[in-house]
């Protein structure tokens, strides 16, 4: 008796929930996160567990140092999931990664390196879909650098270099593939009007080097001498050396030459100036300083190498420009039949010298190589464009 009757209140409350939902409105679905970096920190744990050979593959394929082959594509298709999570992040203008800011120079930040080798996976796919003949789709990977690396941010120095070199990777992944688009106009339009329009999705350090400057100061106090220790000693006797002669005077002598130092330096790179005029006053400030002053010589050390990141700043835009030139280029000759004899007017010139590219057609394509110098490292960039 007592078990026909649990049956029947058992019953009549599963009817009573079962009305309850039929009369009740509907639940609205949860919105899909409006913060990209949640959907990269899924990506991350969906990326498959791929051995060290298996990493190396997709890296030498992205780059293109090796052709697509069965291994690789076994490879990416492991890493759908982790493809899909990063779409899905690509149109969200949001991304905050959760820094903790508090830690200062001891903050950890792993997904930079996460990024990275899922740039790679990207630009792998890109190159497999280019090989299976789909270079819209193939472009299109490409031109999600330019969102992803907006996404790498620009918060600390570290990760504007590493959104630099992701953007840089997907415009000469880019550059392979526009030779094979070289007699397809629709295409080349289209991804001139992409490119038009993605211009504002370039890395800029200021921002960063901002950041770094207040963690900088707040790291310059007695309070936190033992991690200033740490970012500046890079051995145990060194680490030791700080923390025996440091004091509250010295302290403040260096804050003040490393603000001053960080002041020129954020105003060179907020310039319109040429670039050689904004490398010589950066040396120019390197000069200033003696290396044998304590006080020197601890500001400089928490000074990023600023003449390389005016250069990586520099040579982005100029990637970019020769990408840009490069597909106006091969309108022309789906125009007329042949590559142009000299370089049309009009089209993104050289940053480095502020002149055109010299163009060089070749029997493969064509170059475009830099008027002014790469002047860290002494050598004339070129960009190479082979045509199909």
């Amino acid at each position: 008796m007592k078990k026909a009757s649990f049956r029947l209140s058992a019953g009549v409350a599963i009817a009573g929930l079962v009305m309850s939902w039929i009369s009740s409105p509907a639940q609205a679905i949860p919105p899909d996160p409006d913060n990209a970096a949640l959907l990269y920190y899924q990506a991350f744990l969906t990326v498959a567990d791929l051995d060290k050979d298996a990493r190396t593959r997709i890296g030498d394929v992205a780059v293109g140092k090796a052709v697509p082959d069965e291994k690789v594509r076994a490879d990416i298709g492991k890493c759908r999931g982790a493809i899909d999570f990063a779409e899905a992040a690509r149109d969200l203008r949001v991304c905050h990664w959760g820094f903790r800011y508090s830690q200062r120079f001891d903050a950890l930040m792993p997904q930079l390196a996460q990024m990275r080798f899922l740039a790679f996976v990207l630009l792998a796919d890109a190159r497999i879909r280019a090989a299976d003949g789909d270079l819209r789709s193939a472009l299109d990977r490409c031109l999600m650098m330019g969102p992803f690396s907006r996404h790498v941010g620009d918060d600390t120095v570290i990760s504007y270099l590493v959104s630099v070199a992701v953007r840089r990777a997907g415009y000469e992944c880019m550059g392979a593939l526009i030779g094979q688009a070289a007699d397809d106009a629709e295409l080349l339009k289209w991804l001139q009007a992409e490119l038009a329009t993605s211009e504002g999705e370039q890395p800029f350090p200021v921002t960063a080097l901002k950041t770094e400057r207040e963690i900088a100061l707040a790291t310059l106090t007695m309070d936190n001498i033992e991690q200033l220790a740490r970012a500046l000693g890079d051995s145990d006797e060194k680490q030791a050396q700080i923390l025996r002669t440091a004091n509250e005077e010295l302290l403040a002598k260096t804050r003040r030459r490393y603000s001053e130092q960080m002041s020129s330096l954020l105003a060179v790179l907020s310039s319109d100036m040429p670039y050689d005029q904004a490398h010589q006053q950066l040396a120019q400030l390197d000069k200033n300083l003696d290396p044998n002053d304590p006080v020197n010589a601890a500001a400089t050390a928490l000074i990023p190498a600023f003449m390389r990141v005016l250069t990586v700043k520099t040579m982005l835009q100029g990637q970019a420009n020769a990408t840009r030139a490069a597909v106006a280029i091969c309108l022309q000759r789906v125009r007329t039949g042949k590559f142009p004899d000299k370089l049309p007017a009009g089209l993104p010139g050289d940053p480095l010298s502020g002149r055109d590219f010299r163009y060089e057609r070749t029997d493969a394509g064509f170059v475009l190589r830099c008027q002014g110098k790469d002047l860290d490292k002494d050598t004339v960039p070129e960009f190479t464009f082979a045509v199909r």
